[in-house]
Protein backbone atom coordinates (compact mmCIF):
# COMPACT_ATOMS: atom_id res chain seq x y z
CA UNK A 1 0.00 0.00 0.00
CA UNK A 2 1.29 3.63 -0.93
CA UNK A 3 1.88 6.34 1.68
CA UNK A 4 -0.34 8.31 -0.71
CA UNK A 5 -3.09 5.64 -0.48
CA UNK A 6 -2.25 5.34 3.01
CA UNK A 7 -2.82 9.30 3.66
CA UNK A 8 -6.47 9.59 1.61
CA UNK A 9 -7.72 6.39 4.00
CA UNK A 10 -6.75 8.26 7.03
CA UNK A 11 -8.20 11.77 5.62
CA UNK A 12 -11.63 10.02 5.17
CA UNK A 13 -11.72 8.57 8.73
CA UNK A 14 -11.30 4.57 6.93
CA UNK A 15 -7.48 4.10 8.88
CA UNK A 16 -9.84 3.48 12.17
CA UNK A 17 -11.19 0.47 10.93
CA UNK A 18 -7.90 -1.12 10.63
CA UNK A 19 -7.89 -1.25 14.48
CA UNK A 20 -8.23 -4.77 15.40
CA UNK A 21 -11.56 -5.78 17.54
CA UNK A 22 -11.89 -5.34 20.79
CA UNK A 23 -13.07 -8.09 22.66
CA UNK A 24 -16.20 -7.75 25.20
CA UNK A 25 -17.14 -10.44 27.70
CA UNK A 26 -20.34 -9.89 29.89
CA UNK A 27 -19.95 -11.75 32.50
CA UNK A 28 -22.32 -12.46 35.43
CA UNK A 29 -19.50 -11.39 37.94
CA UNK A 30 -17.67 -8.99 36.16
CA UNK A 31 -17.67 -7.02 32.30
CA UNK A 32 -14.14 -7.72 30.94
CA UNK A 33 -12.51 -6.24 27.73
CA UNK A 34 -9.37 -6.98 25.90
CA UNK A 35 -7.42 -5.86 23.11
CA UNK A 36 -4.92 -7.64 21.10
CA UNK A 37 -2.67 -6.62 17.97
CA UNK A 38 -2.75 -10.07 15.71
CA UNK A 39 0.36 -11.50 14.91
CA UNK A 40 2.35 -15.15 15.16
CA UNK A 41 2.27 -13.89 19.14
CA UNK A 42 -0.48 -11.50 19.72
CA UNK A 43 0.32 -8.23 21.56
CA UNK A 44 -1.40 -6.47 24.15
CA UNK A 45 -3.02 -2.81 23.52
CA UNK A 46 -4.42 -2.66 26.52
CA UNK A 47 -7.13 -4.77 28.75
CA UNK A 48 -10.11 -3.65 31.35
CA UNK A 49 -12.46 -5.28 34.24
CA UNK A 50 -15.51 -3.52 36.07
CA UNK A 51 -17.30 -5.71 38.76
CA UNK A 52 -20.89 -6.18 38.56
CA UNK A 53 -22.39 -4.21 41.81
CA UNK A 54 -23.91 -6.71 44.22
CA UNK A 55 -27.24 -5.59 44.36
CA UNK A 56 -27.03 -6.25 40.16
CA UNK A 57 -25.64 -10.27 40.15
CA UNK A 58 -29.17 -11.82 40.99
CA UNK A 59 -30.70 -9.52 37.89
CA UNK A 60 -30.27 -10.12 34.31
CA UNK A 61 -31.22 -7.32 32.77
CA UNK A 62 -30.60 -4.93 34.90
CA UNK A 63 -26.35 -5.73 34.93
CA UNK A 64 -26.75 -5.84 31.40
CA UNK A 65 -28.02 -2.79 30.67
CA UNK A 66 -25.41 -1.49 33.77
CA UNK A 67 -22.72 -3.21 31.46
CA UNK A 68 -24.08 -1.70 28.25
CA UNK A 69 -23.99 1.24 29.78
CA UNK A 70 -20.71 1.25 31.06
CA UNK A 71 -18.84 -0.36 27.76
CA UNK A 72 -18.11 3.11 25.90
CA UNK A 73 -16.65 4.83 28.95
CA UNK A 74 -14.27 1.70 29.44
CA UNK A 75 -13.39 2.05 26.24
CA UNK A 76 -12.81 5.54 25.90
CA UNK A 77 -11.08 5.66 28.79
CA UNK A 78 -8.96 2.57 28.93
CA UNK A 79 -7.01 3.56 26.20
CA UNK A 80 -8.43 1.08 23.41
CA UNK A 81 -8.09 1.64 19.82
CA UNK A 82 -11.02 2.51 17.80
CA UNK A 83 -14.74 1.38 18.61
CA UNK A 84 -14.75 -1.85 16.72
CA UNK A 85 -16.19 -4.72 19.38
CA UNK A 86 -16.57 -8.33 19.25
CA UNK A 87 -18.99 -9.89 21.44
CA UNK A 88 -19.95 -12.77 23.92
CA UNK A 89 -23.70 -13.86 24.13
CA UNK A 90 -24.51 -14.43 27.39
CA UNK A 91 -24.43 -18.54 28.57
CA UNK A 92 -27.98 -17.48 30.89
CA UNK A 93 -29.42 -16.20 27.38
CA UNK A 94 -28.10 -19.27 24.82
CA UNK A 95 -30.22 -22.80 24.56
CA UNK A 96 -27.48 -25.25 23.86
CA UNK A 97 -28.00 -28.72 23.43
CA UNK A 98 -26.81 -31.57 20.96
CA UNK A 99 -29.49 -32.78 18.95
CA UNK A 100 -29.48 -35.79 16.48
CA UNK A 101 -30.88 -34.44 12.85
CA UNK A 102 -32.40 -37.11 10.31
CA UNK A 103 -31.02 -35.28 7.21
CA UNK A 104 -33.83 -34.92 4.40
CA UNK A 105 -33.08 -34.59 0.62
CA UNK A 106 -33.51 -31.44 -0.70
CA UNK A 107 -33.71 -29.70 2.52
CA UNK A 108 -30.96 -27.41 4.03
CA UNK A 109 -29.42 -29.04 7.39
CA UNK A 110 -30.32 -25.77 8.88
CA UNK A 111 -33.60 -25.49 7.70
CA UNK A 112 -34.17 -28.84 9.95
CA UNK A 113 -32.14 -27.46 13.03
CA UNK A 114 -34.20 -24.47 13.20
CA UNK A 115 -37.18 -26.31 13.46
CA UNK A 116 -36.16 -28.82 16.00
CA UNK A 117 -35.09 -26.36 18.19
CA UNK A 118 -38.58 -23.69 17.57
CA UNK A 119 -40.31 -27.27 18.44
CA UNK A 120 -38.39 -27.58 21.69
CA UNK A 121 -38.80 -24.00 22.66
CA UNK A 122 -42.04 -23.15 21.54
CA UNK A 123 -41.33 -20.57 19.74
CA UNK A 124 -41.28 -19.29 15.64
CA UNK A 125 -37.66 -20.34 14.46
CA UNK A 126 -38.01 -16.96 12.98
CA UNK A 127 -37.69 -15.51 16.76
CA UNK A 128 -34.54 -17.21 17.33
CA UNK A 129 -30.32 -16.27 16.35
CA UNK A 130 -29.35 -19.87 15.69
CA UNK A 131 -25.77 -21.48 14.89
CA UNK A 132 -24.65 -24.96 14.63
CA UNK A 133 -21.61 -27.27 14.36
CA UNK A 134 -21.64 -30.57 12.94
CA UNK A 135 -19.99 -33.48 15.06
CA UNK A 136 -18.33 -36.30 13.39
CA UNK A 137 -19.60 -39.03 15.55
CA UNK A 138 -21.01 -41.32 12.97
CA UNK A 139 -24.41 -42.70 13.14
CA UNK A 140 -27.64 -42.97 11.44
CA UNK A 141 -28.79 -39.29 12.63
CA UNK A 142 -26.39 -36.32 11.99
CA UNK A 143 -25.16 -34.98 15.53
CA UNK A 144 -25.02 -31.53 15.86
CA UNK A 145 -24.39 -28.52 18.84
CA UNK A 146 -26.58 -26.03 18.52
CA UNK A 147 -26.69 -22.66 20.05
CA UNK A 148 -29.93 -20.65 19.93
CA UNK A 149 -31.02 -17.55 20.99
CA UNK A 150 -33.66 -15.03 21.28
CA UNK A 151 -33.40 -12.40 18.58
CA UNK A 152 -34.53 -9.97 20.31
CA UNK A 153 -32.05 -10.20 23.03
CA UNK A 154 -29.20 -10.01 20.58
CA UNK A 155 -30.75 -6.80 18.43
CA UNK A 156 -31.26 -5.14 22.29
CA UNK A 157 -27.41 -5.83 22.54
CA UNK A 158 -26.47 -4.60 19.38
CA UNK A 159 -28.00 -1.58 19.25
CA UNK A 160 -27.50 -0.34 22.64
CA UNK A 161 -23.70 -0.59 21.58
CA UNK A 162 -24.49 0.92 18.39
CA UNK A 163 -25.76 4.03 20.48
CA UNK A 164 -22.88 4.13 22.20
CA UNK A 165 -21.14 5.01 19.76
CA UNK A 166 -19.57 1.73 19.46
CA UNK A 167 -19.26 -0.51 16.35
CA UNK A 168 -20.30 -4.26 16.86
CA UNK A 169 -18.73 -6.42 14.44
CA UNK A 170 -19.79 -10.35 15.43
CA UNK A 171 -21.16 -11.96 18.11
CA UNK A 172 -20.49 -15.28 19.55
CA UNK A 173 -20.62 -17.73 22.21
CA UNK A 174 -18.24 -18.28 25.06
CA UNK A 175 -17.54 -22.17 23.50
CA UNK A 176 -16.82 -20.44 20.39
CA UNK A 177 -14.78 -17.74 22.24
CA UNK A 178 -12.91 -19.71 24.77
CA UNK A 179 -12.40 -22.38 21.75
CA UNK A 180 -10.69 -19.71 19.75
CA UNK A 181 -8.23 -18.81 22.90
CA UNK A 182 -6.92 -21.90 23.13
CA UNK A 183 -6.44 -22.70 19.70
CA UNK A 184 -4.04 -20.10 19.20
CA UNK A 185 -1.88 -21.32 22.25
CA UNK A 186 -2.65 -24.99 21.81
CA UNK A 187 0.88 -26.85 22.15
CA UNK A 188 1.84 -29.87 20.06
CA UNK A 189 -0.32 -32.33 22.10
CA UNK A 190 -3.18 -30.66 21.08
CA UNK A 191 -4.66 -33.35 19.42
CA UNK A 192 -5.78 -35.09 22.66
CA UNK A 193 -9.31 -35.06 23.52
CA UNK A 194 -9.66 -31.87 25.94
CA UNK A 195 -12.31 -31.10 28.52
CA UNK A 196 -12.35 -27.16 29.33
CA UNK A 197 -14.37 -25.96 32.23
CA UNK A 198 -15.01 -22.61 32.51
CA UNK A 199 -16.06 -21.75 35.73
CA UNK A 200 -18.67 -18.15 35.84
CA UNK A 201 -20.19 -17.13 38.90
CA UNK A 202 -23.70 -18.09 37.20
CA UNK A 203 -22.79 -21.10 35.22
CA UNK A 204 -19.98 -23.75 34.11
CA UNK A 205 -19.02 -24.49 30.72
CA UNK A 206 -17.86 -27.77 29.84
CA UNK A 207 -16.44 -27.84 26.45
CA UNK A 208 -14.18 -30.64 24.89
CA UNK A 209 -12.26 -30.39 21.76
CA UNK A 210 -10.31 -32.32 19.07
CA UNK A 211 -7.20 -30.40 18.25
CA UNK A 212 -8.88 -27.32 17.05
CA UNK A 213 -12.46 -28.93 16.71
CA UNK A 214 -15.23 -28.55 19.52
CA UNK A 215 -17.29 -31.74 19.74
CA UNK A 216 -19.11 -31.35 22.85
CA UNK A 217 -20.71 -28.45 24.75
CA UNK A 218 -22.65 -28.08 27.95
CA UNK A 219 -23.88 -24.70 29.78
CA UNK A 220 -24.37 -26.32 34.17
CA UNK A 221 -26.22 -24.29 35.97
CA UNK A 222 -24.36 -24.28 39.02
CA UNK A 223 -21.68 -21.35 39.30
CA UNK A 224 -19.61 -19.51 42.19
CA UNK A 225 -22.75 -17.99 43.73
CA UNK A 226 -24.39 -21.48 43.87
CA UNK A 227 -21.84 -22.14 46.66
CA UNK A 228 -22.16 -18.57 48.10
CA UNK A 229 -26.20 -19.41 48.39
CA UNK A 230 -25.18 -22.08 50.40
CA UNK A 231 -22.96 -20.52 52.62
CA UNK A 232 -25.42 -17.59 53.18
CA UNK A 233 -28.04 -20.21 54.15
CA UNK A 234 -25.96 -21.96 56.90
CA UNK A 235 -24.27 -18.69 57.92
CA UNK A 236 -27.34 -16.75 57.70
CA UNK A 237 -25.80 -13.94 56.30
CA UNK A 238 -25.67 -12.07 52.95
CA UNK A 239 -23.91 -13.10 49.84
CA UNK A 240 -21.21 -10.51 50.00
CA UNK A 241 -20.19 -11.75 53.62
CA UNK A 242 -20.72 -15.54 52.22
CA UNK A 243 -18.59 -14.91 49.02
CA UNK A 244 -15.95 -13.72 51.14
CA UNK A 245 -15.90 -16.40 53.47
CA UNK A 246 -16.06 -19.17 50.90
CA UNK A 247 -12.72 -17.69 49.32
CA UNK A 248 -10.98 -17.80 52.34
CA UNK A 249 -11.66 -21.50 52.92
CA UNK A 250 -8.24 -23.13 52.41
CA UNK A 251 -9.76 -26.82 51.82
CA UNK A 252 -13.16 -27.99 50.58
CA UNK A 253 -12.17 -31.90 49.96
CA UNK A 254 -13.19 -34.23 47.19
CA UNK A 255 -16.45 -33.37 45.86
CA UNK A 256 -17.60 -36.86 46.65
CA UNK A 257 -16.11 -37.27 50.02
CA UNK A 258 -16.34 -40.42 52.02
CA UNK A 259 -19.74 -41.53 53.79
CA UNK A 260 -20.79 -39.53 57.11
CA UNK A 261 -18.55 -36.40 56.20
CA UNK A 262 -19.14 -33.58 55.34
CA UNK A 263 -17.43 -31.05 52.01
CA UNK A 264 -15.79 -27.87 54.02
CA UNK A 265 -15.60 -26.38 57.36
CA UNK A 266 -14.40 -22.67 57.66
CA UNK A 267 -12.41 -22.24 60.46
CA UNK A 268 -13.16 -18.59 60.98
CA UNK A 269 -16.22 -16.75 59.23
CA UNK A 270 -16.94 -13.28 60.27
CA UNK A 271 -20.23 -14.51 61.97
CA UNK A 272 -18.14 -17.05 64.43
CA UNK A 273 -20.66 -19.60 63.85
CA UNK A 274 -19.41 -22.02 61.39
CA UNK A 275 -18.21 -24.60 62.68
CA UNK A 276 -19.48 -27.23 59.91
CA UNK A 277 -20.27 -25.39 56.36
CA UNK A 278 -21.32 -28.04 53.91
CA UNK A 279 -21.11 -27.54 50.26
CA UNK A 280 -21.07 -31.14 49.30
CA UNK A 281 -24.55 -30.88 47.59
CA UNK A 282 -23.66 -27.92 45.07
CA UNK A 283 -19.87 -29.98 44.32
CA UNK A 284 -21.61 -33.30 44.03
CA UNK A 285 -24.65 -31.97 41.81
CA UNK A 286 -21.46 -29.88 39.21
CA UNK A 287 -18.85 -33.11 39.59
CA UNK A 288 -21.92 -35.00 38.40
CA UNK A 289 -22.78 -32.82 35.48
CA UNK A 290 -18.93 -33.00 34.33
CA UNK A 291 -18.78 -36.64 34.82
CA UNK A 292 -21.85 -36.77 32.48
CA UNK A 293 -20.38 -34.76 30.04
CA UNK A 294 -17.33 -36.97 30.26
CA UNK A 295 -19.42 -40.28 29.75
CA UNK A 296 -21.51 -38.73 26.66
CA UNK A 297 -18.21 -37.89 24.61
CA UNK A 298 -16.54 -41.04 25.36
CA UNK A 299 -20.00 -43.01 24.26
CA UNK A 300 -19.69 -40.58 20.94
CA UNK A 301 -16.08 -41.51 20.45
CA UNK A 302 -14.89 -45.34 21.60
CA UNK A 303 -11.64 -45.27 22.10
CA UNK A 304 -10.81 -41.39 22.29
CA UNK A 305 -11.43 -40.89 25.74
CA UNK A 306 -10.90 -37.43 27.55
CA UNK A 307 -7.63 -37.60 29.13
CA UNK A 308 -7.08 -33.74 30.73
CA UNK A 309 -8.86 -31.02 31.91
CA UNK A 310 -8.20 -27.38 31.61
CA UNK A 311 -9.80 -24.66 33.73
CA UNK A 312 -10.31 -21.48 33.45
CA UNK A 313 -12.98 -18.38 34.47
CA UNK A 314 -12.88 -16.42 37.24
CA UNK A 315 -14.14 -18.60 39.80
CA UNK A 316 -11.52 -21.42 38.84
CA UNK A 317 -8.85 -18.90 40.88
CA UNK A 318 -10.31 -20.14 44.36
CA UNK A 319 -7.90 -23.03 44.78
CA UNK A 320 -10.11 -24.75 47.58
CA UNK A 321 -12.89 -24.78 44.99
CA UNK A 322 -11.01 -26.08 41.80
CA UNK A 323 -9.23 -28.59 43.42
CA UNK A 324 -12.49 -29.90 45.03
CA UNK A 325 -13.62 -30.26 41.12
CA UNK A 326 -10.21 -31.33 40.21
CA UNK A 327 -10.37 -34.28 42.64
CA UNK A 328 -13.58 -35.34 41.34
CA UNK A 329 -12.53 -35.53 37.30
CA UNK A 330 -10.75 -38.62 37.50
CA UNK A 331 -8.43 -36.97 34.62
CA UNK A 332 -4.68 -34.64 35.02
CA UNK A 333 -5.93 -31.13 35.18
CA UNK A 334 -4.65 -27.29 35.02
CA UNK A 335 -5.41 -24.02 35.79
CA UNK A 336 -5.16 -22.14 32.10
CA UNK A 337 -3.82 -18.85 31.96
CA UNK A 338 -5.22 -17.36 28.58
CA UNK A 339 -2.89 -14.49 28.44
CA UNK A 340 0.82 -15.92 29.25
CA UNK A 341 0.79 -16.63 25.06
CA UNK A 342 0.39 -12.49 24.62
CA UNK A 343 3.41 -10.27 24.32
CA UNK A 344 3.21 -7.48 26.52
CA UNK A 345 5.78 -5.20 27.78
CA UNK A 346 3.85 -4.13 31.67
CA UNK A 347 3.17 -0.13 29.99
CA UNK A 348 -0.32 -1.06 28.48
CA UNK A 349 -3.55 0.02 29.96
CA UNK A 350 -4.83 -1.89 32.72
CA UNK A 351 -7.90 -1.07 34.47
CA UNK A 352 -9.06 -3.15 37.19
CA UNK A 353 -6.48 -5.87 35.92
CA UNK A 354 -3.21 -7.50 37.86
CA UNK A 355 -1.24 -8.60 34.95
CA UNK A 356 1.29 -9.78 37.41
CA UNK A 357 -1.35 -12.31 38.08
CA UNK A 358 -2.57 -15.23 36.11
CA UNK A 359 -6.03 -14.00 34.58
CA UNK A 360 -8.06 -17.40 33.83
CA UNK A 361 -11.26 -15.58 33.52
CA UNK A 362 -10.23 -13.87 30.53
CA UNK A 363 -10.28 -16.72 27.84
CA UNK A 364 -13.62 -15.79 26.58
CA UNK A 365 -12.80 -12.07 26.42
CA UNK A 366 -9.19 -12.84 24.29
CA UNK A 367 -10.93 -15.44 21.96
CA UNK A 368 -13.41 -13.29 20.92
CA UNK A 369 -10.31 -10.96 19.52
CA UNK A 370 -10.04 -13.66 17.05
CA UNK A 371 -13.38 -14.69 16.21
CA UNK A 372 -15.12 -13.94 12.78
CA UNK A 373 -16.37 -10.08 12.63
CA UNK A 374 -19.74 -11.98 10.93
CA UNK A 375 -22.46 -9.51 11.89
Amino acid sequence: MSLELLRKLNSVGLMKQLSPAIGVDFGVGSLKLIQVQPGPVPTLVAIAQIDTPDELEADHAKRLDFQLQQLPKLIKKGGFKGKRVVASLPSWQLFCKHLQVQKVDGIPLSQLIAAAVGQQCGVDPAALVLRHIEVPAGGAKTEVIVNAAARAAVEHMVNSMRKGGLEPVGMHSEFAAAGKAFEIAAGEDSAAPTLYLDFGAHTTKAMITHAKDIVFERVIEVGGRSLDKAVARQLRCPLSQARFARHELQELGPAQPPAGEGMAFLKSAPTGNADGIDLHEPLEILADEIRMSMRYHDAMFTGKRVERAVFLGGESRHQAFAKAIAQSVGVATKLADPLAKVARTGSEPAQGVDLKQPQPGFGVALGLCHCPADL
